[in-house]
């Protein structure tokens, strides 16, 4: 079990606290209109992000069967999740055409309750352009039962990397970016950045757990996903356009 223990390690309250610490400070930058083009702090977790991206879809693409994934995979799948496990099914579910509906209500409802943070979620959901380009240029083998301990679901496109994952990022960081940055109070965007982080722990594991994609799949649905959002809110004229619709405390 020790190879399970760095994946299913939940962030704590004070990394939460630093997510918002990171957008608090890109958001007052935007506000005071800076001169700089790009949020320096944001744009460094982009770039440590899609260096180690890069660097997994390198490996990956070189090496199709990787033994630590299957290690790690199979101790997932023999670990009892308790309550955590009811919500598998529901990561499962929302993929495909669901996704895509449950993105238009979100973006529907920024535009209803935040009209001028449009820009920010429309610029994350490009995420989906990044997977759709990978997942053609890597073409992987999905986990078999061969392999792993068990496969209950079997999606038909390429497993790298995990569109579930980038999918779950997305949303959650969309949701507080354009909704829990201006409504919330401080103590709020904790609580908010700490369950949006409990959200892609869960569903990382459920991927895991039904066999539909390897860890390193996940993983680089986080780190790509993580990329993206961070260098897009770390262009000046997206923060500003935060910035004006922010919650002031």
């Amino acid at each position: 079990m020790a190879s399970l223990a760095g994946l299913a390690l939940v962030p704590r309250p004070p990394e939460a606290r630093a997510l918002t610490e990171i957008t608090r400070r890109a958001l007052k930058e935007g506000r005071r209109g800076g001169s700089a083009a790009i949020n320096t702090t944001l744009f460094t977790v982009a770039a440590v992000a899609a260096l180690g991206a890069i660097v997994l879809a390198i490996y990956v693409a070189g090496h199709q069967f990787i033994p630590e994934d299957a290690l790690i995979e199979r101790d997932v799948q023999s670990t009892s999740w308790g309550p955590l496990a009811v919500t598998f099914p529901i990561f499962s579910w929302i993929g495909d055409a669901k996704g895509a509906v449950l993105e238009a209500i979100i973006f529907v409802a920024v535009l209803i309750f935040n009209r001028r943070a449009w820009i920010i979620a429309a610029g994350c959901a490009a995420t989906a352009a990044w997977y759709v380009v990978l997942s053609h240029l890597i073409i992987r083998a999905r986990p078999t039962t061969a392999q792993v301990l068990q496969v209950t679901e079997h999606p038909g496109a390429s497993s790298f990397p995990s569109g579930h994952t980038m999918f779950i990022v997305t949303v959650t960081a969309v949701l507080m970016l354009c909704l829990g940055q201006r409504f919330l109070p401080t103590w709020g965007r904790v609580a908010g950045w700490t369950l949006a982080a409990l959200i892609v722990v869960a569903s990382s594991l459920d991927r895991i757990y039904t066999g539909a994609h390897w860890p390193s799949d996940v993983l680089a649905g986080i780190l790509i996903a993580v990329a993206w959002i961070s260098f897009w809110v770390s262009l000046r004229w997206v923060r500003q356009a935060a910035a004006s619709a922010r919650h002031r405390d």
